[in-house]
């Protein structure tokens, strides 16, 4: 099968296998494309199934820094999928600790976060001091002579990701830093994600809607710890031992997982798969396919193929 610049939908046995045939590794996000907040999606167990009976390999790459690996492992097992390590899991809270030791911070250092528990547990295992984050202090109304607004000339970084907790105090304490001593403190921001999607139909605000808005408030960049960066999916494909050729990105975002395989080259130039399952749905695919010059760098976010889900593929399949 000749694969072509528009996506491929996938509606026969004949074009699910050619997935099959042509990639050896498989690289998943997971809301909404293995998961619905708290539910397993249909299929998604039998599909990882055939992949492990096919000796093919797979690894999870999240933007969301809300949990750490850990408690990934912990919630596959909770929905049904045991046997997945912790090196397969790449969530942005991982990938910011990891970016901290690229820019030469030392371990030992303290490290200012906003977000929750998983950047915590990951920055705390990559041998830094996390501060702020999940500090029941930050969850106490405004105050300038709160303790916490005092920046710590200790602390070398900042990291933003996501968090239900998006306050004032947070908001304000983690502005002092990134003014501080000229703006001179790395910023990290865990991933640029608008929203995904919740139960029910429901999308939720995602970690990149707090890490844009303190760039906003600080006048500053950030560097990005998640997809679609380039130099994140290098590392995912060194760690695994991947062939960037053989490698396929499932996800249900066109801004970051589509763009992360399109931007890194995965499948030759066409190694990304959509699955309708999540946040992008039929209707803004097409708007890009029909419309491609309302989207600033359109060819990066169109997929090499569709599908309804992956439930949807092992369907064809079986």
């Amino acid at each position: 099968m000749t694969i072509k610049s528009k996506p491929v939908y996938i509606s026969s046995r004949e074009t699910a296998e050619v997935i099959l045939d042509k990639y050896d590794h498989f690289l998943f996000d997971c809301d909404g494309v293995i998961w619905l907040d708290e539910k397993l999606i249909p299929g998604v167990a039998a599909f990882l199934a055939r992949l492990v009976e096919l000796n093919k390999t797979f690894t999870f790459v999240s933007n969301n820094s809300s949990k750490s690996r850990d408690t990934y492992v912990t919630k596959f097992k909770r929905l049904g999928i045991p046997n997945i390590a912790k090196e397969q899991i790449y969530p942005t809270c991982y990938s910011s600790a990891l970016e901290l030791r690229k820019l030469g911070i030392e371990k030992g250092s303290k490290v200012w976060i906003l977000g929750d528990s998983g950047i915590e547990e990951e920055v705390r295992e990559m041998g830094y001091i996390p501060l702020g984050g999940t500090d029941p202090r930050l969850d106490t109304p405004f105050d300038p002579e709160h303790p916490l607004l005092k920046v710590d000339p200790e602390v070398k970084a900042v990291v933003v990701g996501s968090t239900k907790d998006f306050n004032y105090m947070r908001i304000s304490s983690t502005l002092q830093y990134l003014l501080y001593n000229d703006k001179s403190i790395p910023f990290i921001g865990a991933n640029i994600d608008r929203s995904f999607p919740g139960p029910g139909g429901m999308i939720l605000p995602a970690g990149g809607s707090m890490v844009n808005y303190m760039s906003y408030t600080s006048h500053r960049t950030f560097i990005n710890a998640g997809k679609p960066s380039r130099e994140f999916l290098d590392i995912i494909l060194e760690d695994c031992n991947f062939e960037r050729s053989k490698t396929l990105m499932v996800g249900d975002t066109l801004y970051t997982d589509i763009k992360f395989g399109n931007d890194g080259k995965l499948g030759d130039g066409h190694g990304s798969l959509l699955v309708l399952s999540g946040g992008t749905k039929f209707t803004d695919l097409k708007k890009v396919i029909d419309e491609p010059h309302l989207f600033e760098e359109a060819e990066t976010l169109m997929p090499s193929f569709y599908t309804e889900s992956l439930g949807a593929l092992i369907d064809l399949l079986e």
